[in-house]
C-alpha cells in the first residue's frame, strides 16, 4: 500500500526545506517518489530583467506506508 503527501509554497527554497524535513521522518526505504511542479498565478506580459509573475511551487511525496 502507498501514501501520497502534498505540499505547497510560493517559495520554491521554503518547499525545498519544507521536503527534505519530511523525508528526513520517513524509513529508509519508503520512498517511491516525489514529483515538483510549478503554476504561474498571473500572466505577465512585463519584460524587465528580474521581474518574474507570482509562481506557486507544488510537491508530492509517494512513500510506502
Amino acid at each position: 500500500m502507498y501514501e501520497a503527501k502534498g505540499f505547497q509554497s510560493t517559495d520554491f527554497a521554503e518547499l525545498i526545506r519544507v521536503v527534505n524535513d519530511f523525508l528526513g521522518t520517513l524509513e529508509e526505504g519508503k520512498l517511491i517518489d516525489v514529483k515538483y511542479n510549478s503554476v504561474p498565478l498571473a500572466v505577465s506580459t512585463h519584460t524587465e530583467y528580474g521581474v518574474y509573475p507570482d509562481t506557486k511551487y507544488t510537491a508530492m511525496i509517494i512513500f510506502n506506508k
